[in-house]
C-alpha cells in the first residue's frame, strides 16, 4: 500500500530500560535507554518546497481545483483517489480501447500572452518536476507523450516560437526532442516551417518500474539571442539522465521566454487495451532545482535525550542504508530526508514511495545509546 495521509504508524518492540533515581521518583539517566517505541513516515502535502519563493507554481490535485490550469483536455484524464505520492489524489488517464487523443494538462506563467501564474515576468531558466506511475503490468509499448516545456509566441496567442517534448519511446528510455519555429538560428520571426534540434535518448531503465513513481525532473536553459549557449538537463528519482548543450532553441527572439508547462497522456498509435492507467502527482515549476519529494520520519520521544540516529535502508537481506543521518544532537524527533539533513549512499540521491524501503532508529541519554529498533517496513510498493 502507498503512503497517502499524514503518517503511517510502525511499531517496534521496544525493551524496558533500566534507570535510577534520585529517592524521590527523578530518573537520573545512569543507563542506556529502551530502543524507540514507535516510528512514523510521511510526505508533507503540499510540499515544503510549494512555500519557496522560487516556486512558480505547485499543483498536486489534492483540492481538484482548476482555476489555475490553463489549457485543458479531458478524454479521461482527470483528478483521481486511485493513487498518490501524498496526500489522497493525483491525476490518472484510464485510457479506451484504441484511444489516440488522451488528455493534458497545461500551465500558463510569467510573459504569457494569456497570463497566468506571475504573470508579466520572463523566465530564461526553469526546472519543471513532476511525479509519473504506470500501472502494474503495463503492455511493452508505451505513449509517447509524457510532457512538453515551450513558449507562446507574444503576436500569436496559441503559436509557439519553440517546445521542448520529453517522449517515451520504449521501455526504459525517454527522449528530449527540442524544435524551434523561429525561421533561422539568428532570426526573429516566427515560421510556419519546424527546425529540429534532433532527439536524444536517456536510460530511465534504473527508474522504470511498473506500479511505482518516478520523480522526472527537466531544466530549460534559453539560449542567449542570436546564439548556441541553451541547455537542456534530465534527472530521473535524482539521477541526471541527459545534459544538452550548446543548443538554439529560440534564435534571436526574445519577445517572450519560457512561459508553458504541460503534462500530456496523447498515445500516437491508440492504446492497444482498454483500462490501463496511469498517474501525474506532485507539480511544480521553479526557478531552481526542484529535487525529489523529501519524507520525513518521525520517532517517539525520548524523556532525557541527547541525540538520536535514523538509518533507512531497501528491504533486502543485506539492509545497506541508502540514507543516514549520523548523530543528531538535541532533543527533536522528527528529520526530513535531505542531502542537507544526512548522506545519501553512491547511486541514491532520493527516497520515493515506489521504493520498498526499511528504516531503523536509536536514541541516546545520559546513561548512553539505546538499542537500534528492529527494521521496520516503511511502504510497500
Amino acid at each position: 500500500m502507498y503512503l497517502k495521509d499524514l503518517a503511517v504508524l510502525l511499531l517496534a518492540v521496544a525493551n524496558s530500560a533500566c534507570v535510577a533515581n534520585d529517592g524521590d521518583g527523578v530518573p537520573t539517566d545512569t543507563n542506556p535507554p529502551a530502543p524507540p517505541a514507535s516510528l512514523s513516515a510521511y510526505f508533507a502535502s503540499p510540499e515544503t518546497i510549494c512555500s519557496n519563493p522560487a516556486v512558480i507554481l505547485c499543483e498536486d490535485f489534492e483540492t481538484d481545483d482548476q482555476s489555475s490550469w490553463s489549457d485543458y483536455r479531458n478524454d479521461g484524464f482527470a483528478v483521481s483517489s486511485n493513487a498518490a505520492v501524498n496526500g489522497t489524489r493525483s491525476m490518472e488517464q484510464e485510457y479506451s480501447l484504441g484511444q489516440v487523443s488522451a488528455g493534458w494538462l497545461g500551465w500558463f506563467f510569467g510573459d504569457h500572452p494569456h497570463g497566468g501564474a506571475r504573470a508579466g515576468e520572463s523566465f530564461e531558466q526553469i526546472y519543471f518536476r513532476w511525479y509519473h506511475k504506470f500501472q502494474d503490468g503495463w503492455p511493452a509499448l508505451y505513449p509517447p507523450k509524457m510532457a512538453r516545456v515551450r513558449s507562446h509566441y507574444v503576436d500569436c496567442a496559441w503559436c509557439f516560437a519553440w517546445v521542448e517534448h520529453f517522449w517515451v519511446r520504449q521501455v526504459g528510455t525517454g527522449h528530449s526532442d527540442p524544435v524551434s519555429l523561429i525561421a533561422a538560428p539568428d532570426g526573429t520571426t516566427y515560421s510556419d516551417s519546424e527546425r529540429w534540434l534532433g532527439s536524444v535518448s536517456m536510460d530511465l531503465e534504473f527508474a522504470d518500474h511498473e506500479g511505482e513513481w518516478v520523480a522526472l525532473e527537466m531544466r530549460v536553459q534559453l539560449n542567449t539571442p542570436g546564439q548556441s549557449d541553451g541547455r537542456l538537463t534530465y534527472w530521473a528519482d535524482g539521477r541526471l539522465v541527459l545534459d544538452r548543450q550548446n543548443l538554439n532553441l529560440r534564435g534571436a527572439y526574445g519577445a517572450t521566454t519560457i512561459n508553458v508547462a504541460m503534462i500530456d497522456t496523447y498515445w500516437n498509435d491508440g492504446s492497444p487495451a482498454a483500462g490501463l492507467r496511469r498517474w501525474y502527482d506532485n507539480v511544480v515549476v521553479s526557478t531552481e532545482p526542484v529535487g525529489c519529494a523529501a519524507p520525513t520520519i518521525e520517532k517517539s520521544a525520548l524523556s532525557g535525550q541527547v541525540a538520536w540516529e535514523i538509518e533507512v535502508a531497501v528491504d533486502v537481506p543485506a539492509r545497506t542504508p541508502v540514507w543516514s543521518s549520523g548523530r543528531i544532537a538535541g532533543t527533536d524527533n522528527e528529520i526530513t530526508l535531505s542531502d542537507e539533513t544526512g548522506t545519501f549512499a553512491s547511486g541514491h540521491s532520493c527516497i520515493t514511495p515506489g521504493d520498498a524501503l526499511v528504516v531503523r532508529a536509536r536514541h541516546q541519554n545520559a546513561g548512553g545509546w539505546s538499542e537500534w529498533t528492529e527494521w521496520l517496513l516503511l511502504w510497500q510498493p
